[in-house]
């Protein structure tokens, strides 16, 4: 205030300059914050948030568009469908029906084509053969299949076609069409100029079918192989992840079905068509001979699905591509967009598989979604961008945290690799590893996410290194929830508001480099027991570049934080310094100090300090004169005697006193008598009323 009343015209033209420039740069600043938000929010999907378990708001991704009502209805009746084919086909074997050669189920309102083994496999033209009313070629040469299609065990259904075929599975409000393998194969193969396309069509719309409400078509192949190269799978599936899109899984013969394929004889006297309800039809003659040495009972037990699927698309469908009790599966060069729920899902006991250049965007909820009971899964170049909450997530938690009602196990899951991979631009998280063990996240690139890794649920044994992190807005790397034996090291990260952050995790963070970071560099929180931080180059403005000071038995060593400019307030500087036992010894110093400060400034001043009993005086100085023992009628004093015979002077008379005013002599014996009194100690800072100007009496007068 002062400096601009006292400005000249000169000084007001440079503070209206001054004012102009910083108006510029405010506006840059703003125009730097807006331009980038405006051009994520172009790409970046809107967070839809919901309530966890613990009343928290969590981004949840996009909400299901369905009918969950009517969609698990329809679930529960596929299901049952399912169980009856299963049953029927054992027990027609021994009801006396031919079941050597395919032929058609009906149940309920509905028909299924049952393709039995045999060793060649089935194509389009013996499904125009056997069923010429329900596969009929449209057209525009597509294909329409308004009738379900069951792949018994043994048996291979090949949609191949070099030139291209495009197959419509009927779906409408009035029904839908699925193709299901159970113990048996599916080839759906095209070529790179012309891909095999399955998706789910309303011919009354001629349209794909987007109305999950009332169902929608689905493939499923349960058990077996699953073969698809330059195939494209759009707008199949609903509600489940059995009929969701395109589903690869296990499966299990029941106990009912083993009975009723080994000839159970307490079905003697009924017949298995009056058992279930159903009606066992003839399918027309197959161009190819049928052989049933592959007996479908005789496969017992679990068998786990595996598939080889290259340059293959899934679009729009609920799941894209999902994934349970699966082993060997290879997926290469493939895409997985739109989903209305996860991309790519490993359910659960999905073993040893290799995912390598993948796209799985714009999905609803997450990008790759890898459940618990899943090991030995690597994720090579997966690119997992746009997504409606994580870009991949890792979740190797086990599948019960205790006893049971199935006996399911309570180990934990691993050896899971994400590498080379993109997840940028997420709702939520880029990567999330929840729980689990022997996790490595190396060499990826996470970008526009709310926070980058996170790793949570007391996982262990995760290594997170050389990955690129970039404009995050909370977090580049999280390790929360007693998450132990953490390696974070050589990673870069730019731009978040926290650079590493721990709350109750063990960590070792080294040769990390951080820029941009507008809070704290690392920070560790709760209990860090053997965590340590070393060796990181941390750039940025915020209160802390390092802080552990709220964490038990963190370490910190050789960090460069010259680029770290602090901005943490006074009062909470003042409150880190001044703790109990620092304001104590900061009491004493002061003291201290102020005795020194005071001593010199009294020399300064010339001062002369005194003598501490300069004001006291000693008791001989407070009386008259000396008593002679010889006017008490005592004996002389010896040293009398000697100097009377020295001056051969005569003994006085008994009345004879001395006077204050004495000989010399006696003067001299009085001095001597005085200088003995004086050597003798007096008591310190005794003082008399009466002293020297009023001396008290001498002794006895």
């Amino acid at each position: 205030m002062t400096t601009t009343t006292r400005a000249s015209g000169g000084g007001a033209r440079r503070a209206t300059r001054v004012l102009a420039a910083t108006i510029a740069i405010a506006t840059a600043a703003a125009l730097a914050v807006l331009i980038p938000a405006s051009a994520q929010a172009a790409t970046a999907p809107t967070p839809v948030t919901g309530t966890n378990a613990a009343g928290q708001q969590v981004i949840t991704g996009r909400p299901y568009p369905g009918s969950p009502n009517k969609e698990a209805k329809l679930v529960d009746a596929e299901m049952q469908r399912m169980y009856s084919i299963r049953a029927i086909s054992s027990a027609a074997r021994w009801s006396g029906a031919n079941t050597a050669v395919p032929f058609r189920l009906k149940i309920g309102n509905s028909f299924t084509l049952v393709l039995v083994a045999r060793q060649a496999p089935y194509t389009v033209q013996d499904l125009l053969s056997l069923a010429p009313s329900s596969f009929v070629q449209m057209p525009d040469h597509s294909y329409l299949l308004s009738e379900d299609v069951f792949v018994a065990a043994g048996a291979t259904l090949q949609l191949s076609n070099p030139d291209g075929m495009h197959i419509h599975l009927q779906s409408n409000p009035s029904g839908f069409t699925s193709i299901v393998t159970e113990q048996g194969n599916l080839q759906v193969v095209g070529s790179a100029k012309a891909p095999v396309v399955l998706d789910a069509w309303d011919p009354q719309t001629g349209k794909v079918d987007t109305d999950t409400s009332d169902g929608r078509s689905y493939v499923s192949v349960n058990g077996g192989l699953a073969t698809f190269k330059y195939a494209s799978f759009r707008n199949l599936g609903f509600w489940s992840g059995v009929t969701g899109g395109v589903t690869l899984s296990r499966t299990k013969m029941s106990a009912a079905d083993m009975l009723v394929a080994r000839g159970n004889s307490a079905g003697a006297g009924k017949t298995p068509l009056q058992n279930f309800g159903a009606t066992l039809l003839p399918a027309g003659v197959p161009n190819t001979p049928a052989n049933s040495s592959v007996d479908p009972s005789s496969t017992g037990g679990y068998s786990y699905v595996s598939a080889l699927i290259q340059h293959s698309s899934f679009v729009g469908n609920a799941y894209g591509l999902f994934l349970t009790g699966a082993d060997g599966v290879t997926i290469s060069n493939s895409s997985i967009r739109d989903s209305l729920i996860d991309g790519l899902v490993l359910h659960r006991y999905v073993t040893n598989s290799t995912i390598s250049s993948v796209t799985s965007t714009g999905n609803a909820i997450d990008g790759v979604d890898m459940t618990r009971a899943s090991t030995g899964i690597v994720f090579n170049e997966v690119t997992a961008n746009e997504n409606g909450r994580n870009g991949i997530t890792i979740n190797g938690t086990p599948l019960a945290s205790g006893p049971n009602a199935t006996g399911t196990p309570v180990n934990t899951y691993g050896n899971n690799t994400v590498t080379d991979s993109t997840a940028n631009d997420n709702a939520r998280y880029g990567i999330e590893v929840m729980g689990g063990q022997n996790v490595r996240i190396t060499g990826n690139e996470v970008r526009g996410d709310l926070s980058g890794i996170v790793v949570t649920n007391a996982a262990t044994n995760v290594t997170i290194r050389n990955n690129t992190i970039d404009t995050m807005q909370k977090n580049g790397i999280s390790m929360i929830t007693n998450s132990t034996g953490i390696t974070v090291a050589d990673n870069v990260i730019t731009k978040a508001r926290i650079g590493v952050y721990g709350r109750n995790a063990s960590a070792t963070i080294a040769r990390n480099k951080l820029s941009g970071i507008s809070l704290h560099g690392v920070v560790l929180l709760g209990t860090a027991q053997g965590a340590l931080v070393e060796n990181n180059t941390i750039a940025g403005r915020g209160p802390s570049a390092v802080d552990i000071g709220r964490a038990q038995g963190a370490k910190q060593t050789f960090n460069t934080v010259d680029q770290w400019v602090s901005t943490k307030p006074l009062l909470v500087t003042i409150r880190s310094i001044f703790q109990p036992l620092t304001v104590m010894w900061l009491i004493l110093l002061l003291v201290v100090l102020i005795a020194a400060i005071g001593g010199i400034r009294r020399r300064r001043r010339g001062a002369v300090r005194a003598h501490p009993y300069a004001a006291l005086a000693p008791l001989s100085s407070y009386t008259k004169g000396v008593v002679d023992p010889e006017t008490l009628g005592l004996p002389p004093a010896p040293y009398r005697l000697a100097e009377r015979a020295a001056a051969q002077e005569p003994a006085p008379t008994e009345s004879a006193v001395v006077p204050a005013a004495m000989s010399d002599a006696a003067a001299n014996g009085s001095e001597r008598d005085t200088e003995r009194e004086a050597a003798q100690p007096s008591p310190v800072g005794l003082r008399f009323d009466d002293g020297p100007a009023g001396a008290i009496p001498a002794m006895g007068v």
